[in-house]
């Protein structure tokens, strides 16, 4: 068959089925592309380190948040964050809780602000926008999400360069939520107490690690070993690993991996970027692809698993250009922030008892600063 319509075949499947469930989607689209196109893919796919490395890393990056919230490292937290930043802790809170995702993470951090929310008497769609948007700041640059550890395998790269390219999409969102939130005067009146901010020693090691080995795995392996350690909790370690190894990550991960082999041996990437390239700007279809995959799912994933391996042309591999790649995540991250799909989004306003729709006076803004910033930092840096 030929890569090219085999190409569009399986982006068909994909989104057709990706309403029921996006590991199936993606595996079904992949099957399709590698059995039309390159048999030879399933073989390389298998064989290659980089799968189970990256299958290694998102298991580990769930275990670290996990782990800290069943030892009781996130409650110590939130108090510490609490008694020095008054109000604003509504917004420090999930900030924090962002650098640790896990299944349910907006759940976690709502539950921790909802007598804040009272006491301060900050209305449900506040709320709801402040706890969603802060929990989700990090997406484009942290390394313990998903959706970062594929990019690296999809496009050869180091988590270094990832953060190299999407920083001004974290400026700008941060920048933009803290414009809409509006940072309160702190009052003296609170007995501070700093201790609890010494449990975010994981946090430190991943970062330091990563910069200077530029090895994920090993960074994320040392950070969950000092939890269990200095914790004492190696009884915890079955519960923490039958709560964090989910199969259909493992195998949404294979398909990936699969998808992106499948298109690069068969060569209709080049030739799905030349479509592009003759019909639109690069950039401007770039962007639209990754937003429109991103809204119709609500899934972080979506964006990085679909659209990036499509656009490996685009953007380079091994060598990244950063600027292209910059433009496909902020597509996506925006797309995903502005979804109806987005399960986080709906959640949080359940829990709080908001109107979605009043919600969306705060996010459409916040995501129009966030576009506007981000072209800005994109054009200047």
């Amino acid at each position: 068959m030929n890569a090219v319509v085999a190409l569009f075949i399986s982006i068909f499947l994909i989104l057709v089925l990706i309403r029921f469930e996006i590991t199936f989607a993606v595996l079904a689209g992949a099957l399709f592309l590698a059995l039309t196109t390159s048999p030879e893919s399933f073989a390389h796919t298998i064989e290659s380190l980089e799968t189970w490395r990256i299958i290694a890393i998102v298991i580990f990056a769930f275990s670290i948040g996990y782990s800290m919230e069943v030892v009781g490292m996130l409650e110590k937290i939130t108090k510490s964050v609490h008694s020095f930043s008054g109000e604003n802790s509504v917004a420090l809170i999930p900030l924090l809780i962002g650098l640790l995702p896990m299944p349910g993470g907006a759940l976690v951090s709502a539950v921790m602000i909802k007598d804040l929310v009272k006491k301060f008497k900050i209305n449900a769609e506040k709320a709801v926008f402040v706890n969603y948007w802060f929990r989700h700041v990090w997406v484009t640059v942290w390394p313990l999400y998903p959706n970062i550890v594929i990019a690296m395998g999809i496009l050869s790269t180091n988590y270094v360069e990832i953060v190299k390219s999407n920083y001004p999409i974290f400026i700008s969102s941060l920048v933009s939520g803290l414009i809409l939130f509006r940072m309160k005067r702190l009052s003296s009146r609170e007995k501070v107490d700093l201790s609890g901010l010494a449990q975010l020693y994981p946090i430190m090691i991943i970062t330091a690690l990563s910069f200077l080995t530029k090895s994920l795995l090993i960074s994320l392996t040392a950070a969950f070993l000092s939890i269990i350690i200095l914790n004492r909790a190696y009884d915890k370690v079955r519960k923490i690993f039958s709560k964090t190894i989910d199969l259909k990550i493992i195998i949404l991960v294979f398909a990936v991996m699969l998808y992106k082999n499948a298109i690069q041996l068969s060569n209709s990437s080049q030739l799905f970027y030349d479509e592009i390239a003759s019909i639109s700007n690069p950039m401007v279809a770039a962007f639209l692809l990754s937003f429109l995959i991103a809204f119709a799912t609500g899934i972080e994933l979506s964006y990085t698993s679909i659209a990036l391996p499509l656009l490996t042309s685009f953007t380079g591999i091994g060598n990244v250009i950063e600027k292209h790649l910059m433009v496909i995540f902020l597509g996506g991250i925006l797309g995903v922030m502005l979804s109806p799909m987005h399960l986080c989004l709906i959640l949080t306003a359940q829990y709080f008892k908001g109107n979605l729709y009043k919600v969306y006076r705060y996010l459409i803004p916040s995501a129009l600063i966030t576009l506007s910033l981000s072209l800005l930092l994109l054009k200047i840096l």
